[in-house]
């Protein structure tokens, strides 16, 4: 019993590790940016917390969710850190029902600061 246990777990993982990686340099970018502190860092982190904050009753006069959704506008955009396609499906209804702009600003944008935890909720 056991070693069909072994086995079948030997096989599977020879199948995971058997799949070629895309991007050889995964590890290093997604270091890069985890790193605290860095602009791409920062504007995730303002991202993810506007998507949390969205998640509260009231988020619309939340500092914290107004503070991160503003810097997630700011950083996101296709010339700043490109990252808006992962947050947009919740930030634009949540955006828009509280009257703000749901398109990332265009042109080099200065980096952010960090964004204010908000205390929100993940799915």
């Amino acid at each position: 019993m056991l070693f069909s246990i072994v086995a079948i777990a030997a096989v599977a993982l020879n199948g995971v590790l058997a799949v070629p990686v895309e991007n050889p340099n995964w590890p290093g970018e997604l270091l890069k940016r985890q790193a605290p502190g860095t602009p791409l860092y920062n504007c995730h982190d303002n991202c993810g917390q506007a998507v949390a904050g969205s998640r509260k009753t009231g988020y619309c006069s939340s500092i914290a969710f107004i503070h991160n959704y503003a810097n997630c506008i700011q950083c996101s955009g296709p010339d700043n850190n490109n990252i808006w396609h992962y947050y947009s499906s919740t930030l634009i209804p949540a955006g828009s029902g509280c009257g703000f702009p749901t398109t990332p600003d265009t042109g080099v944008q200065p980096a952010v600061d960090p964004a204010i935890p908000d205390g929100g909720v993940w799915p």
